[in-house]
């Protein structure tokens, strides 16, 4: 699936509670809709064939967290995936995308290369994800998105 590099999405306000995660209040300027999820900075947003794919972080490097969300074009979340350890510092850093549409970035450390890919069709992946990626959706969930370090 094609891969492009998208604004159309806009940060309207953040929302910080203590001891809970802050989340994000965004719109999509196009669509005029807007929708609240987990993070606080809107790192990078992509089209990916019909659908999107957003990059958000709760904006503290000392201890950060990577959440991405991809919906379809009509914003209904389709899956999501974090990337987080307790106590590690962390910043996005070295995003690119590949012809195949896998985005490539650095999180933990610089020297690492995580890879992000993004299916064509949902399948299913028990047991698929190890620590430090995370999902909230059940086991039973069939996975668009998969999330490998290299």
């Amino acid at each position: 699936m094609a891969t492009k590099e998208i604004s159309e999405f806009h940060v309207i306000s953040t929302i910080e509670k203590p001891d809970e995660t802050p989340r994000v209040l965004l719109e999509n300027k196009k669509l005029k809709k807007q929708f609240e999820v987990s993070g606080k900075v809107l790192e990078a947003q992509y089209r990916i064939g019909e659908n999107f794919l957003v990059l958000v972080t709760e904006g503290n490097p000392f201890e950060e967290a990577l959440y991405v969300y991809y919906f379809s074009n009509s914003l209904h979340l389709l899956d999501s995936l974090e990337l987080s350890a307790i106590y590690s510092e962390g910043m996005l850093r070295n995003i690119s995308f590949s012809d195949s549409g896998n985005i490539t970035f650095s999180f933990f450390d610089n020297d690492e290369q995580w890879i992000l890919k993004v299916n064509s069709h949902p399948k299913h992946a028990f047991f698929n994800n190890k620590y430090p990626v995370k999902r909230k959706m059940s086991v039973f969930h069939k996975n668009w998105l998969s999330l490998k370090k290299s």
